[in-house]
């Protein structure tokens, strides 16, 4: 397999100063963050240390066109003996990789956050403590709760309240009520009761959902999403079932409604159809005497696993990689792989979103593909 090479790609990402977007919000959310065993090996440098940062490396000039990239981290950082399913536990220098690459804020609660049990728990919780990182889902005691339930993100006079919450933990017993923060109705009603007293502009919801390996939202996640939306929940970003599923984006000249239903796998072994990547959300805020959403899109992202030296690698490549080896006439250099994922993605998503495009990222604007200007309503 030929690996695929990213010299065209830094080619697209001139930075341009911060200042063009300092009246703005803007926020990329990131799908599962997974570790099977064949992921903790290939970034295995000796039996002591480990290395992910070539793994997330290509992403982040994207990232850092955001004020917060906000990534679904399915995995514990128990501590060793590391292993990948059915009971995750990564090396901490996983979150080292993709704090690197610019993700500043992580969602922790997930099918997978009590793998490793309370202590899995609470030693993730110390470790992403400090690497100074925000997070949110997963809490040691109630006062560890009350101070990240829910996680403020803030820039100048904007804040939004970011919340999270799971289905389940396959299983494994929580200590209730605030290890971890299940999907429940009265504690999301409570939760977002105290958002609003906090005085924020917005909530956005981040919830584990859904089942596996279906291209559409089920009943109850419909239901559940129009449920929070009642409620005043905004916005709503989906993870859990490995694959992508519809955007929604409803607007009106007083309020707006998004749902990102799935944003897919960002990183893990999953090879077959329709999993071996996801997508990258791109929200932008303004605000004048309300909070506005005014720009929504969406990037297709797909996991490169090649091998050479002996070992596996994996890298997460944006699809501007594979637009560009196109236009140039360098097909014979694209993994058939790539391809199938990125057709197949394109033709799902703008057969089955609304009102949301693809993004194309060009210096520091975030742009409509379709119509190569920026994505306002």
């Amino acid at each position: 397999m030929k690996k695929i090479r990213l010299i065209v790609l830094f080619t697209l990402f001139v930075f341009v100063s911060k200042a063009q977007t300092d009246s703005t919000l803007r926020i990329i959310f990131i799908g599962d963050v997974m570790g099977h065993g064949p992921q903790i090996n290939s970034a295995r440098i000796d039996s002591n240390r480990y290395d992910y940062t070539n793994v997330f490396s290509a992403l982040a000039p994207i990232f850092k066109t955001a004020d917060y990239s906000v990534a679904n981290l399915e995995v514990t950082l128990a501590g060793p003996p590391f292993t990948g399913y059915p009971r995750f536990s990564s090396p901490d220098e996983l979150a080292d990789g993709l704090i690197q690459a610019g993700v500043n804020v992580l969602v922790t609660a997930n099918n997978h956050s009590a793998d490793r049990g309370a202590n899995g728990i609470q030693r993730t919780i110390d470790v992403l403590n400090s690497k100074n990182i925000l997070f949110t889902g997963t809490f040691t005691d109630s006062i560890d709760k009350a101070s990240r339930n829910p996680v403020i993100l803030k820039k100048n006079d904007m804040q939004l309240a970011l919340l999270n919450y799971t289905y389940g933990t396959n299983g494994m017993p929580v200590k209730p009520p605030y290890m971890v923060n299940l999907i429940d109705t009265s504690a999301i009603a409570t939760d977002v009761a105290r958002a609003k007293e906090l005085g924020v502009d917005d909530i956005v919801v981040f919830i584990h959902w859904g089942s596996e390996y279906q291209r559409f939202p089920n009943k109850t996640q419909k239901d559940l999403a129009k449920w929070m939306q009642k409620k005043g929940v905004r916005i709503i970003i989906g993870s859990h079932p490995h694959v992508v599923q519809p955007i929604v984006w409803e607007k009106n000249k007083d309020t707006y409604n998004f749902v990102l239903y799935s944003l897919g796998n960002f990183v893990s072994n999953q090879r077959k159809r329709y999993r071996d990547g996801g997508i990258i959300s791109f929200l932008e805020f303004a605000k004048d005497s309300t909070l506005k959403l005014v720009q929504a899109g969406y990037m297709p992202v797909w996991v490169e696993k090649s091998y050479s030296g002996k070992k596996w690698s994996y890298r997460v490549l944006p699809v501007s990689l594979y637009d560009s080896l196109k236009a140039s006439g360098s097909e014979s250099k694209i993994n058939p792989a790539f391809s199938v994922f990125v057709s197949d993605t394109r033709e799902f998503l703008d057969s089955n979103n609304t009102n949301v495009q693809e993004i194309v990222v060009n210096q520091n604007e975030w742009l409509s593909k379709n119509k190569a200007k920026p994505v306002n309503p």
